[in-house]
């Protein structure tokens, strides 16, 4: 649905010339100056303020001689990211997430333990030996 404006469209191009050289003469620039400075024709500019149309291209030229560029840049604002862009992104951060710290792997059967023999107990901790442990003697 369109929202309702006041303005034709001859309108808007009226008003927006009038501001055009209200800018221009606030300046104290002839049309001639300005067509210059823009690097278009004084027959650009006359166009322009008469609220004529004109190319898109040559009315940002304008507008950046007149300082007035960033501004009308600044009507539309910027697109942020595609639905589509935000999921990839999340998913590139999970996949480089740090993991958390796991234990080392335990050595696999039939290698030697760094405790084998009789005496490699590290200091503090005496060797016990072990009486074999008998089925249903904890009863």
């Amino acid at each position: 649905m369109a929202k309702y404006t006041p303005f034709s469209d001859n309108a808007v191009l009226t008003e927006f010339g009038k501001r055009i050289a209200g800018s221009r003469l606030n300046n104290n620039w002839t049309q001639a100056e300005l067509a210059n400075k823009a690097g278009v024709s004084k027959s650009t500019v006359e166009h322009i303020e008469k609220g004529q149309s004109t190319q898109l291209l040559n009315m940002v030229k304008i507008l950046r001689a007149l300082g007035f560029l960033n501004q009308f840049i600044s009507i539309i604002p910027e697109l942020g990211p595609s639905p589509m862009e935000l999921l990839m992104q999340s998913k590139n951060l999970q996949k480089n997430k740090r993991k958390r710290a796991s234990k080392p792997k335990t050595k696999a059967s039939g290698q030697a333990n760094d405790f084998d023999g009789p005496g490699e107990f590290p200091a503090g901790i005496a060797a016990e030996p072990k009486a074999p442990w008998i089925w249903d003697e904890d009863k």
